[in-house]
């Protein structure tokens, strides 16, 4: 999969901008500020409906009414999806027809992304975990994407439910009972769809990281879920804890993940350089995921990914993604480090104001 052709109007700082994209390694060079980041959050948004960084409006440019992505990305088959972002909403358009329903739109393009904010995984609140493995979870198995947006539909009458039983509103208990058998079976399923990606994912991550970090050091991902069996009468247990704190307090919305590097967690001990590894690792990992279940490449979007990292790490990274024909698209604020063999085989566009020009000379002195 490809995205060989990115369009933008009145987005940020773009008013407008066309790309057109290599098939393996895109490098956007230019300073801080200068409007890489805003690229890739495009593609970003066009891919998944939504900003990572921001609410949706925000994106419009400046004193317009509204802002434009449009692509064109190579699967088997050419797809053409649009968004268009206005301050009331988006509309959703692929290959001309409106797309009425998100869900039928999301996992139609396989993304993965390392973003500044993905610095804060290790070692920032489980939220941040738990949205990153469902956002890819999702992708791969809209079953899942199905299931865990019914089980956030149940936990949220569960929990008003739950404050209108604790404030006397309501005495019966047999409203309750339902919701607490229709969450157990759902958190059953989640559970279980959690547990077997996890698995799959520490058979690949060992390998990846050995690769990336040049030691032979144990990499575990370590699922945390706050229930493993006997799902229904576990959260009827906690019915006086529930009524108390007016909110459901175990099941997958609490879960957890952790990465521990030689039986040690790595949030504890981790450098800078050390963290973005051990990401890199993941998103590696669930690239081949994809690709053995279905035979398709995601694109792979990486924010400032050199920092922190040194010239060996950098080039094994970009051997790698070199040698798996991955299409990649990399924001840095120079190449100098690239070995020039890695560049010739690539793109490069040099970004400066919100203005994209594709580098001809492949980062070498004319």
């Amino acid at each position: 999969m490809i995205i060989s052709h990115l369009s933008l109007t009145d987005y940020r700082g773009y008013k407008k901008q066309d790309i057109v994209f290599g098939k393996g390694i895109n490098f956007l060079v230019g300073n801080n500020g200068s409007g890489k980041t805003n690229l890739l959050e495009a593609i970003y948004f066009l891919t998944l409906a939504k900003s990572y960084k921001t609410t949706d409006n925000s994106v419009i440019r400046f004193e317009k009414d509204f802002a434009r992505i449009q692509a064109k990305i190579i699967d088997r088959l050419l797809f053409e999806p649009k968004i268009i972002i206005t301050k009331i909403g988006k509309k959703i358009i692929v290959n001309n027809k409106e797309i009425d329903k998100l869900s039928d739109f999301l996992g139609q393009v396989k993304i993965l992304a390392f973003l500044p904010e993905d610095m804060d995984l290790l070692k920032g609140p489980p939220k941040n975990r738990r949205f990153l493995l469902d956002m890819i979870i999702g992708q791969m198995d809209r079953n899942y994407l199905l299931e865990l947006t019914q089980y956030k539909n149940i936990l949220k009458q569960r929990n008003e439910l739950l404050k209108m039983v604790s404030e006397k509103r309501v005495k019966d208990y047999t409203l309750l009972d339902i919701y607490t058998e229709q969450i157990a079976s759902s958190s059953e399923i989640i559970f279980k769809m959690r547990k077997d990606f996890i698995s799959r994912i520490n058979k690949e991550i060992v390998k990846m990281y050995h690769y990336l970090s040049a030691n032979n050091k144990k990499i575990l991902l370590e699922y945390k879920p706050t229930l493993e069996d006997d799902f229904l009468n576990n959260f009827k247990k906690r019915y006086e804890k529930d009524l108390l704190f007016k909110t459901t307090g175990i099941g997958p919305h609490r879960d957890d993940y952790d990465f521990l590097i030689d039986d040690i967690y790595a949030k504890d001990y981790a450098s800078q350089g050390e963290q973005r590894i051990i990401i890199l690792s993941l998103l590696l990992s669930i690239a081949n995921i994809i690709y053995e279940q279905k035979q398709i490449m995601p694109i792979l979007l990486l924010d400032d990914v050199f920092s922190e990292l040194d010239y060996l790490r950098q080039n094994q990274l970009i051997k790698y993604l070199d040698s798996v024909k991955i299409q990649t698209i990399i924001t840095t604020t120079n190449i100098k480090e690239i070995n020039s063999a890695f560049l010739k085989n690539s793109k490069i566009f040099n970004v400066s104001n919100h203005f994209v020009k594709e580098d001809k000379t492949n980062g070498q002195q004319v």
